[in-house]
């Protein structure tokens, strides 16, 4: 147990030290040189982008943790950190706004892990890639 936590110790000071450092010497920067200007694309493009982006990301994770709802999870609270913490201590987000995410967060999250596990079993129980069905 012990060395549990001395790993998780030491990967909270290497992640503190990383990003204080990273945030300071690269991020900052580049960011006051740059600029967002117009969007790159259409929205409907850029959501489209985004749904396929995560998708592929839960995907993977689903078959490495070999469970749906534990890739979900992983997932789900990932972008829960990022945009619920993160973005609320920082003054960017409010709390009614982190609220109402977290609660899509979890719905969405939770939704395509089912569907996901659903679709995996019907492939299994028919015996092969689902490519006949």
């Amino acid at each position: 147990m012990t060395k549990r936590w001395q790993a998780i110790l030491a990967a909270f000071v290497a992640s503190g030290v990383v990003n204080y450092v990273g945030v300071l010497f690269l991020l900052n920067p580049v960011a006051e040189a740059d600029s967002a200007g117009e969007p790159l694309v259409a929205p409907a493009v850029g959501f489209f982008v985004y749904v396929l982006l995560t998708i592929a990301l839960f995907d993977w994770a689903a078959r490495q943790m070999d469970s749906a709802y534990k890739a979900a999870f992983v997932v789900g609270a990932a972008q829960f950190v990022l945009v619920n913490v993160d973005f609320v201590l920082s003054g960017k987000r409010g709390l009614l706004t982190a609220g109402a995410s977290t609660v899509l967060i979890a719905l969405t999250w939770g939704t395509v892990a089912c569907v996901y596990a659903y679709g995996v079993r019907r492939v299994q129980c028919d015996g092969g890639d689902g490519g006949d069905a």
